[in-house]
């Protein structure tokens, strides 16, 4: 049904509508019927024209837009909606006295279902456009993917020294085919990040460990010390070889935790597309 209601489709509902019925008694129940407020048909109704004769009924359809367009626009669209209705379903067009021009709600109602199908072709193209563009989305995400997941593969056989720097790469990389804002690694007041995303209004500032031992409670400490000094700032500290025991019982107490602790178990999840990198935050989070 007709979301956006030009004028051309407004004339074709108020000739139609006028023109359908013969009597006024049974234009004003189809008023009604489609949402009309009573207290305003009796308004109309009480109208009088220049000869102080009762309005004719397409002078009443007039009215009665002028009232719908001093309302809400959802009412004006629920009441044109269902007279659009009225018009497309009706299937037999008898005319109920010589005088009677049923052929004008006919015509109409011809436009108005040709004007309907139009809007649903022109908005079924739109849909299939939308659906190419997520689905060349989908296939450029699946194939970078695929490439990193290839680099991730040569990255494990690596010299240990090298491992980090191809991590950062990785990690960079794997935050531009996700659509998430990324920075390289910087530093801020001689404090080395290994990179930063922005995620939900959120900085988060990351650090980046494959290295051969797990990661010990210290390194955690200091980049909770590093994170801390930054405002508002959130921190995302991935090892790749997890976390040595103890690492979550030594967390700062009393403190918010402002950082999250992944591994390479979540790291590789992603790569390997068992969940993409924003829904692992999610559920990190």
């Amino acid at each position: 049904m007709f979301d956006v209601f030009t004028e051309e489709i407004e004339i074709l509902v108020k000739d139609g509508i006028a023109n359908l019925y013969w009597y006024k008694g049974d234009l004003h129940k189809a008023w009604l019927r489609s949402g009309v407020i009573s207290s305003v048909k009796d308004e109309i109704v009480r109208l009088r024209g220049d000869d102080d004769q009762e309005l004719s009924k397409r002078r009443q359809m007039d009215a009665l837009y002028e009232q719908l367009r001093s309302g809400e626009y959802n009412r004006r669209l629920e009441v044109s909606r269902n007279f659009v209705r009225i018009l497309i379903e009706q299937r037999t067009f008898t005319p109920q006295n010589e005088k009677h021009r049923i052929e004008v709600a006919e015509r109409c109602a011809l436009k108005l279902r040709e004007i309907l199908r139009q809007q649903q072709k022109d908005q079924e193209y739109r849909d299939s456009i939308r659906v190419s563009a997520e689905k060349a989305s989908r296939e450029t995400y699946d194939s970078k993917l695929g490439e990193l997941r290839e680099k991730f593969t040569e990255a494990h056989e690596l010299p240990p020294q090298k491992k980090g720097y191809a991590l950062e790469k990785l990690f960079t990389e794997l935050m531009r085919i996700s659509g998430l804002p990324v920075e390289e690694s910087f530093k801020i007041e001689g404090e080395q990040f290994d990179g930063a995303i922005k995620y939900d209004g959120h900085y988060y500032l990351v650090e980046l460990k494959w290295t051969t031992a797990k990661t010990e409670p210290k390194e955690i400490g200091h980049f909770f010390y590093k994170v801390g000094g930054e405002l508002q700032a959130r921190g995302l500290f991935i090892a790749m070889n997890g976390f040595s025991d103890g690492a979550i019982s030594t967390l700062p107490k009393g403190r918010e935790l402002k950082v999250m602790l992944l591994d390479g178990n979540h790291f590789a999840n992603v790569i390997y597309g068992h969940y993409k990198f924003q829904e692992l935050l999610e559920h990190a989070i």
